[in-house]
């Protein structure tokens, strides 16, 4: 990367998109609002180009102007609180900064500390990203990446940051192709998401995609999940059965969690890829598929041996990988991503996508947001989502978004250091055996994570399949799978098809209840 601008290498257009003349990984400061008064902007952004072109950037309520990807108008702050003379941001060398005060008379803070006459802002922050509050009522997130990217796209990927550029540059290249794709990447990174992107793009559009979620088969069932059965095979085997594959024909089938798969479907999965034929239990005639397959891990498959891993599967399906980002190393994408997910859980609690706007007292506070900004996100988006919903449902009454307590404590046990903003890294989860756990124990984890598998997993230290397999051992418990569809379409009617009443009622997966009701055709 380089750390001289001397003379300018971006343009930008009227809609705020990075159009590269020379190097497109060439690092540019950009700023990105990560706390308004009208919470419909967090994640507008803007290049502040000035700074590398004339050496300096004012900074006030109507400069610089922030762009959308709907509009072609750029809009400076426009609040009131914020100052209307100008700050100053001028350039000391390579991508080192000064923030100078000049005539602006609000109060200004950059990483918690007080602006008085100037403060000095280097490479290393930038590169980490630095918070500049302007009073209670603004924050900027400024960070010097590479070229802004779009917030959103038709690939349903929310974020500007260079890793998310980078994946959507990975699908465009892979959809159109049949190869096998792995994704690779920490639990709630949306590895299904990305796989439901290239499906998207792909020519199998249109067609089916199947989700098998490895970790949720039963082992002595997996085969016959994966690959079909023949009437009479085993017991309770009273038809022909299809199996994933069959279902899949002509479509795509997503392997989640591939790296929990036993031998057996390890080696028949690695027949299948090579050949396009799979033989349902009980059968000695084998179907033909045309089925593309993507599967995910966030395991290290190179470090597990011969007896966990077949070698020759990863091989396999790693003919093309895309590795997926944690959110830590995406702060600049947060703004972006909370208030899709604030819009999304205000429209189920109140009727409307579009957030409450108050620029006396602000619904949403900077010092809420600096919590979720400086929080290490373990869990990824997944987690980010499950706390905006968390703060969305707990202020239902409120003027102001409230953080529970001990959501607050669970966010800040690693926070951002103010010189360098580098993230700490979270305390290493004890491993547990799965024969530790109490069945009291597993039914209080579930509870406290709302029935999310990996964080249930991640609280009691034992690995997602083994959550499952003691929820099948549980008499209080049952999988998705095991509800009847009549008991489904019951709970939907009665919850008016609120997921969340509906995974508290059934006490089952989210993400699993989901799945279950589009099979039945029913839209969640």
């Amino acid at each position: 990367m380089s750390n001289h601008f001397d003379e300018p290498t971006q343009q930008f257009s009227n809609r705020g998109q990075a159009v590269c003349k020379s190097n497109r990984d060439a690092l540019l400061p950009v700023a990105i609002i990560a706390c308004h008064p009208d919470p419909n902007r967090l994640g507008e952004f803007c290049a502040l180009d000035g700074l590398m072109q004339f050496g300096e950037q004012e900074i006030n309520r109507h400069w610089p102007e922030f762009h959308t990807t709907t509009s072609s108008i750029g809009q400076g702050l426009s609040v009131p609180q914020v100052s209307r003379k100008s700050m100053r941001l001028v350039r000391e060398g390579g991508l080192t900064f000064i923030l100078r005060r000049q005539d602006y008379s609000a109060p200004v803070s950059l990483n918690g500390e007080v602006l008085q006459d100037q403060l000095r802002i280097d490479q290393q922050s930038l590169e980490q990203g630095v918070e500049l509050c302007l009073g209670d009522h603004v924050m900027l997130f400024i960070k010097c990446m590479p070229e802004p990217a779009m917030l959103q796209d038709d690939l349903g990927l929310v974020g500007i940051s260079h890793g998310v550029q980078q994946v959507r540059e990975r699908i465009g290249k892979v959809a159109s192709m049949d190869e096998p794709v792995l994704i690779r990447g920490a639990t709630g990174t949306g590895k299904e998401l990305v796989a439901q992107a290239i499906r998207r793009q792909s020519k199998r559009f249109g067609k089916p995609f199947i989700v098998a979620n490895i970790p949720a088969m039963q082992p002595s069932l997996a085969v016959s999940e994966l690959f079909g059965a023949v009437k009479g095979a085993f017991t309770g085997a009273s038809t022909d059965r299809k199996g994933y594959f069959q279902a899949a024909h002509q479509g795509t089938l997503f392997l989640d969690e591939i790296g929990e798969a036993s031998q057996d479907v390890q080696a028949m999965l690695l027949r299948a890829l090579e050949s396009q034929q799979v033989v349902p239990v009980g059968s000695t005639e084998a179907d033909q598929v045309n089925v593309r397959v993507i599967a995910a891990t966030d395991a290290n498959l190179e470090a597990q041996g011969e007896n966990e891993f077949k070698q020759p599967l990863l091989h396999r399906l790693s003919s093309y990988q895309i590795f997926l980002p944690p959110l830590a190393e995406r702060r600049e994408d947060i703004p972006a991503l909370l208030r899709n997910f604030l819009r999304g859980h205000w429209l189920k609690v109140e009727g409307s996508d579009s957030l409450p706007v108050s620029f006396e007292a602000p619904w949403l506070s900077c010092d809420l947001v600096r919590q979720v900004m400086q929080a290490p996100w373990p869990g990824n988006v997944r987690q980010l989502l499950n706390i905006t919903r968390q703060l969305v449902v707990d202020s239902r009454g409120d003027q102001h978004l409230q953080m529970d307590p001990h959501v607050l404590a669970s966010l800040s046990h690693s926070s951002v250091t103010g010189e360098t903003g580098r993230v700490e890294e979270p305390a290493t989860i004890k491993r547990r055996k799965p024969s530790q756990i109490t069945q009291d124990e597993l039914l209080k984890a579930l509870q406290n994570q709302r029935y999310d598998m990996q964080a249930t997993a991640d609280e009691l230290g034992i690995s997602r399949g083994s959550v499952y397999e003691l929820i099948k051992r549980h008499p209080q418990l049952r999988a998705v799978g095991d509800i009847p569809d009549s008991e489904l379409r019951q709970a939907y009617q009665d919850c008016a098809g609120d997921l969340e009443q509906m995974t508290t009622r059934l006490q089952v997966s989210r993400i699993g209840l989901l799945r279950r009701l589009r099979s039945m055709g029913i839209d969640a």
